[in-house]
């Protein structure tokens, strides 16, 4: 049966101190834990499988990410019930269930030798699991603990995507040219377990249901002012039905559907673009190192400068660095300039490490945090539609044409168009007052 609607948060219900320490922070340090852990699984893992088990198996490149793209459809289509689960049953039981799922997968994997095998495993089995443990249920999460400080705290469990971009690419691709494909997914599923597994024991559902207030406030500072912004992040909530109905929604979803289209294909295609290039693996792998590092010493950053400007502006800013990067990479590339390459992947790395963050941050800004989870379940659909488009379009190109310049240049002037209709995006019309001061 579903819960009932959670009560607003109660200033007398929890102590007149604030606690010592804040147990929101343990739920930041694990879903950094599950990001990293699900990043090396849904993107800066897969490069350095794809040419190993394509020459292996015999599949052309566009193949291989089917099962990629089929994940990233598998992964929408669920998106919505996980949404609504979250809200009525917290992180714990899904991420539990989606760590067992991912592991047996993995395992899996080492043993296919057919196509349809591969995107019956990665495309359906991995998607699943990785649904279940991964963003969209510790940004929820994360957004129930903050308010005041969601920015901080987003941009810290972040770094985790970043770390996972800056040490699972080359040491992925070390460990799959040293053993071996096969053994490598057996080794990469007991690294997320091991993983996994801890994380998932220190996440709670909100503050209230252990007597705690959003960002650790006290009885005595909600009492002196300090509620103002929880209550109204609470009552102002929007449901899913709502949501639907504002153009706010799908002009987020457009504008960041733009900006990702480019980021699971650099994930994935970096490593055999660049050796295509005429780069070796083990260059090719360090560039897209590079491409993940700006996030893990900038995300925190971003999230600390969004509790001070505006998001949306942040997230305009974040698109122009990631149409410029990859405007760069493309011709340096083409001319064996290895320090441009890695100067464009620098840049187009500092537009994602900003993406994530102000993204969650403007869902959770102008729709709550009372039905969070069935909102962005209803908007990750679309988001994943678009980040599953990129690695295909790209692929298919290079199939068609033996080239990547096009299609590069192309998802650069997506990010463009993002650039603009972030811009317009204005909050969500309704009575509540946390509609009006969320205007800029």
């Amino acid at each position: 049966m579903a819960e009932s609607a959670p009560a607003p948060p109660d200033p007398g219900s929890s102590g007149r101190r604030r606690p010592r320490y804040f147990y929101g922070w343990n739920i930041v340090g694990a879903a950094a834990t599950a990001m990293f852990a699900s990043s090396a699984l849904q993107g800066y893992g897969t490069g350095s499988f794809l040419v190993p088990m394509s020459d292996d198996l015999g599949w052309s490149r566009t193949e291989f990410i089917l099962a990629i793209t089929v994940g990233q459809f598998v992964m929408a289509a669920t998106s919505l019930y996980i949404g609504d689960l979250l809200d009525r049953r917290g992180p714990r039981p899904l991420m539990l269930l989606g760590t067992c799922v991912a592991a047996v997968s993995l395992l899996a994997s080492s043993l296919v030798t057919e196509l349809w095998q591969w995107v019956a495993v990665r495309g359906l089995a991995v998607a699943l699991g990785t649904a279940l443990a991964g963003g969209l249920v510790v940004n929820v999460t994360m957004s129930k603990w903050f308010v005041e400080r969601r920015g901080r705290a987003i941009g810290f469990a972040a770094m985790g995507i970043s770390l996972s971009g800056v040490l699972v690419p080359p040491a992925l691709t070390a460990l799959v040219d040293g053993v071996g494909w096969r053994m490598a997914w057996q080794l990469l599923a007991i690294g997320f377990v091991l993983l996994m597994l801890p994380a998932t024991m220190l996440m709670r559902r909100r503050p209230e249901d252990h007597g705690l207030n959003p960002d650790g406030r006290s009885a005595t500072e909600l009492r002196g002012g300090a509620a103002a912004a929880v209550e109204r992040d609470f009552a102002s909530s929007l449901t899913r039905h709502q949501a639907i109905r504002t153009r706010t929604m799908w002009m987020l979803v457009f504008a960041f559907g733009m900006s990702s289209l480019s980021l699971l294909a650099i994930a994935t295609q970096t490593i055999p673009y660049l050796t295509d290039s005429g780069f070796d693996r083990d260059t090719a792998s360090a560039m897209l190192g590079l491409f993940a590092f700006p996030g893990l010493v900038t995300r925190p950053f971003w999230g600390l400068l969004a509790e001070r400007i505006h998001p949306r502006y942040l997230a305009a800013g974040a698109f122009l660095c990631l149409a410029g990067g990859i405007t760069t990479v493309v011709p340096a590339a083409q001319s064996g300039n290895e320090l441009a390459v890695a100067a464009g992947f620098l840049l187009a790395g500092l537009g994602i490490a900003g993406n994530m963050p102000m993204q969650e941050l403007l869902w959770a800004t102008f729709f709550g945090r009372r039905y969070l989870g069935q909102v962005r379940g209803a908007s990750m659909p679309f988001n994943l539609l678009f980040s599953a488009s990129g690695p295909l379009l790209v692929s298919a190109y290079f199939d068609a044409t033996g080239s990547y310049t096009g299609v590069l240049f192309t998802m650069a002037g997506a990010a463009l168009l993002g650039v603009v209709v972030i811009l317009l995006v204005r909050p969500p019309r309704r009575g509540a007052p946390s509609a009006r001061a969320a205007a800029v």
